[in-house]
């Protein structure tokens, strides 16, 4: 408890943020130097990694729901063990000691996310990826398990990006934040971070990616730039029918996962709509991202959207980026990188910004995001 409480008198502290996406195909690494605290928070990005998982860790984590108790409590340490392999390849890449590293933040990997559908209902979400096996594989104290509070707060546990959307933001309210992981995710950034509005519009790469691997008979493992997707076409009819989707529909707070968008999800439509070529399936998901994307803007955004700002592995998809750009002319639409943020690395940075602000005694979530009934700090620790 010393080094915490030494830690808060620091003028500035190294954060390493960890994140694996729904994507599950890597863990991003990020090594922040944080200065102050709060509204005046100020950060440094310092160096960025990627870990692959094995493959066969990736196929158990793309199958949770065929995993046992046993299995789930494996996976839960094998994963921390890597999480902590991800923090030193990183400090090690950057020729920094872990005696100079004040704290880990990692959100784990998300094996089930289960949103209450009523009122009156809970959230039920589980992260894996152990914070003692971290901690101890480290020597740093580590911050993780952040959805949980606000899930026990009558939140969804999700989204939690909103809290970092508005940190780089709030000077420009109107600013959509795009992020394009497993799931797409928008942050409508007000002046005030209560008044932001956030949620999932819907799927992103993780159909896309399954899609892809299944077209390429397994040697891709998404699609490079887009360029499957633009073999095909489009097909207005199952167009239509995918943006009737009961989620896409739904008004916000909500989220979704795997559960709704996942392997089974692209097995059903490909069932149904077997007469239509792989590569123009394809096409219509990355078009029925895009516009799942739009109708959430349009219907649900309280402000004049400014400029549409975009993170995560799609904003590599050269096609997903041209449907966007063509659906919300004349609003730019553009990658984060023009705001100096690493599009690839934001979750990490997330990850690393909560931690700090949760050793410092800030409440991180954003209740009118999330559903909670209030603030709350985000986050447990392990030292």
């Amino acid at each position: 408890m010393q080094r915490l409480f030494e830690l808060r008198l620091k003028p500035e502290r190294l954060v390493i943020g960890l994140n694996s996406g729904t994507s599950a195909d890597a863990i991003d690494a990020a090594l922040v130097r944080f200065r102050g605290s709060g509204p005046g928070l100020r950060h440094e990005m310092l160096a960025v990694r990627e870990h692959p998982w094995p493959e066969h860790i990736r196929r158990l984590l793309l199958l949770p729901a065929a995993l046992g108790a046993a299995d789930i409590a494996r996976l839960h340490h094998e994963t921390g063990l890597h999480f902590a392999a991800a923090a030193r390849e990183l400090m090690a890449g950057a020729s920094v000691s872990s005696a100079n590293v004040d704290l880990i933040g990692s959100h784990g990997q998300t094996v089930a996310h289960l949103p209450a559908r009523e009122a009156g209902a809970a959230t039920a979400t589980l992260q894996i990826g152990d914070l003692d096996v971290i901690a101890e594989g480290t020597g740093i104290p580590v911050v993780g398990d952040f959805r949980a509070r606000d899930t026990a707060a009558g939140g969804q546990g999700a989204p939690l990006m909103p809290f970092l959307d508005h940190a780089l933001f709030a000077a420009n309210p109107g600013t959509v934040c795009l992020n394009l992981g497993g799931i797409a995710n928008i942050t409508v950034v007000a002046a005030e971070p209560e008044a932001c509005i956030a949620f999932d519009t819907g799927p992103a790469n993780m159909p896309l990616d399954e899609l892809a691997s299944k077209l390429t008979q397994g040697h891709e493992s998404y699609d490079p730039g887009g360029r499957l997707a633009e073999s095909g076409h489009v097909d207005a009819i199952l167009l239509e029918r995918l943006m009737r989707h009961p989620y896409v529909l739904r008004a916000p707070p909500k989220t979704t996962g795997r559960e709704e968008f996942g392997q089974e999800f692209l097995r059903a439509l490909l069932a149904k709509e077997g007469h239509i070529a792989l590569a123009d399936v394809l096409a219509t998901l990355t078009a029925f991202v895009a516009d799942a994307v739009h109708h959430s803007v349009t219907q649900w955004a309280p402000l004049p959207v400014r400029e549409i700002v975009v993170s995560g592995g799609g904003v590599h998809n050269l096609a997903l980026m041209r449907r966007l750009k063509q659906r919300f002319f004349p609003v730019p639409v553009h990658s984060i990188a023009e705001h100096g943020v690493d599009p690839d690395a934001k979750e990490a940075l997330l990850f690393a910004w909560l931690a700090h602000e949760r050793i410092m005694g800030s409440a991180t979530n954003v209740p009118n995001a999330t559903g909670a009934r209030w603030p709350v700090g985000l986050g447990k620790l392990a030292w």
